[in-house]
């Protein structure tokens, strides 16, 4: 067992289902909700300034979900996906792929992960090139 010199506690944060939220506020009622990464962004910058040693991670269903990420999807796909920026800039560790990953078609998602700062992490893609 290792002596309590040489232990450190490791803080896993994560998220899940972004969905493209960023604001606090259900689109469709304009009503404030519990969600939002703006909102979330407050929680995980505590923890990493009270924590030495974090993992940020996203569980998927990220780059899709909202008013702004369909935009982006739709009209704006040569420009810098704005959900990736996001978590670009809270210093996500890494990412997985979830189901909603794919909504927009392999062109956006391969754009994405090429746009991030952090790894994305998968299994069981079968991809048809292969």
């Amino acid at each position: 067992m290792p002596t309590p010199e040489k232990r450190c506690e490791l803080v896993i944060i994560e998220t899940s289902d972004l969905h493209g939220n960023v604001f606090p506020i259900n689109y469709g009622n304009h009503q404030e909700t519990n969600s939002g990464i703006a909102k979330i962004a407050q929680l995980i910058n505590q923890v990493k300034q009270k924590y030495d040693y974090t993992f940020l991670i996203d569980n998927g269903d990220v780059i899709q979900g909202t008013p702004l990420t369909y935009h982006y999807a739709k009209f704006l796909h040569d420009k810098k996906n704005p959900m990736i920026s996001i978590l670009n800039s809270l210093d996500y560790d890494a990412a997985i792929i979830g189901n909603h990953e794919f909504n927009y078609g392999m062109g956006l998602l391969k754009k994405a992960v090429n746009e991030s700062n952090f790894p994305w992490l998968s299994a069981n893609i079968l991809s048809e090139e292969t």
